[in-house]
């Protein structure tokens, strides 16, 4: 009996789905997509993973995706290209998804190709390292470079090499998408929704664990219950206090929580906020009104937001942040997600925020497969998501029986005992995520009125 190769492929890619979830240098997956982006005038490089077409002037799309908190930009990449294909626009997209490295890498090794010089930059220390904006490891004389930078030097790097970009989309999903948030707030890339050299841009993020509030006053108790739904409306915000509130020693703004901190000049030099401010004075020299820079400036762009409906497992024990000052932004992702909405629309008068959510927990495959994701980046639907984890691809189990394939039936079934034991949400057994946009919940609005 002749065995479905599109079932074989599929099998192929879950067991490396299951197995491949951090930095490899070099790449165990995609080597022929392996590329370095040179960064700091070519003292170091940034591995990519690229996808583009043979014909570099029929780009008129690039999408820049952000890896999670466990440095899979592999799966990223699979993801991101994955939604390309079915949208049918390989010939006319180009993906780039930085990975940022943990230990040392050289472009020959990253590459496969000895034509290729120099070492990777690096963030060792930390996830936060990366995700906040903190400046790379110092390599000898020199002292490292805000990841936030190197965003924007990848997005530079697209718009050099694809001369006829229509649009650039810039996506993060979990801790990508936190990156992606905070990068927004900072980065001179997509005021008035274009890029600085003027290509319309969208930036589209999904599930962050923390995000940073633009003023000091945080949800009232009443919006951080234990429980949550899509519907909550979180219209009271009050400034800590410690006759009612946890004020996290007085640090509950700090960034990456907050804005406070940034700007500061008496900041220990190496220290987040030190990088960060350092990033910023790029852009903006010193400004006695910055939050409210900040805050105008973060409201002309073009921001998307996308949230599981049932990623509601209260944070904790490595689930997500659960620092004081995380805390008081919600119990959970969904809350933290839903009342950042409303802070926006609180805090930007005649803002109204673009989100809605998707039928899952904290599931980037649901994220990127969603009609949400494709409707923003590739202007076309969605479709279903097969969950290794759940009961949705036994059918595909059952073929590969069939097909008397009994090693490749074996590989799936030990991966989805693997999977079932990842506690990484309180539901597994999703539906397909796809949904009439104007029937998302809940839809706040548009974009600035």
């Amino acid at each position: 009996m002749a065995r479905p190769p599109q079932l074989f492929a599929g099998l192929f890619a879950v067991v490396w789905t299951c197995t491949v979830t951090a930095f490899h240098c070099p790449p165990v997956r995609f080597r022929e997509n392996a590329v370095p982006v040179e960064l700091a005038d070519g003292r170091v490089f940034i591995p990519v993973y690229r996808h583009q077409p043979k014909k570099s002037k029929s780009v008129k799309t690039v999408v820049i995706g952000l890896h999670g908190a466990g440095r899979n930009g592999d799966n990223y990449f699979q993801w991101i290209t994955g939604a390309m294909q079915n949208a049918g626009l390989q010939d006319d997209v180009a993906v780039l998804v930085p990975v940022f490295a943990d230990y040392e890498c050289t472009a020959a090794s990253w590459t496969g190709k000895t034509k290729y010089t120099g070492d990777a930059v690096k963030w060792s220390h930390s996830t936060r390292q990366w995700v906040f904006g903190q400046k790379s490891d110092r390599q000898g004389d020199w002292h490292g470079i805000s990841s936030y930078q190197v965003i924007d030097d990848v997005l530079r790097y697209a718009e050099m090499r694809y001369r006829r970009l229509s649009k650039i989309i810039v996506t993060g999903f979990s801790a990508g998408a936190q990156m992606g948030l905070r990068w927004s707030i900072f980065s001179p890339q997509g005021l008035s929704g274009t890029s600085i050299t003027g290509v319309p841009m969208t930036i589209i993020l999904g599930s962050p664990s923390s995000v940073t509030y633009l003023t000091p006053a945080r949800p009232a108790v009443s919006c951080r219950g234990p429980d949550v739904t899509v519907d909550d409306n979180c219209t009271d915000f009050v400034e800590p206090d410690e006759a009612h509130y946890k004020t996290c020693h007085d640090h509950w703004d700090d960034y990456p929580f907050g804005i406070e901190g940034i700007g500061d000049g008496d900041m220990p030099p190496g220290s987040i906020r030190a990088d960060v401010t350092e990033y910023l004075r790029q852009y903006i020299k010193h400004d006695s009104l910055l939050q409210q820079t900040l805050i105008e400036r973060f409201a002309s762009k073009d921001i998307v937001f996308q949230f599981g409906d049932t990623d509601t497992k209260k944070c904790g024990h490595g689930t997500c942040a659960n620092d004081c000052a995380a805390m008081l932004e919600g119990n959970n992702r969904l809350q933290r997600g839903i009342n950042y909405m409303w802070h926006l629309k609180w805090v930007l008068p005649g803002y109204e925020p673009t989100f809605s959510t998707f039928h899952g927990g904290h599931r980037p495959e649901l994220f990127f497969a969603g009609e949400y994701f494709n409707k923003f980046a590739f202007n076309t639907d969605g479709w279903n998501e097969c969950l290794w984890d759940s009961l949705s691809c036994f059918s595909l189990l059952v073929k590969a029986l069939i097909a008397g394939s009994v090693v490749v039936a074996v590989l799936p079934a030990v991966c989805v005992y693997v999977m079932m034991h990842r506690h990484i949400n309180n539901h597994y057994v999703r539906k397909t995520p796809q949904h009439d946009l104007e029937q998302s919940k809940p839809i706040l609005g548009g974009r600035s009125s």
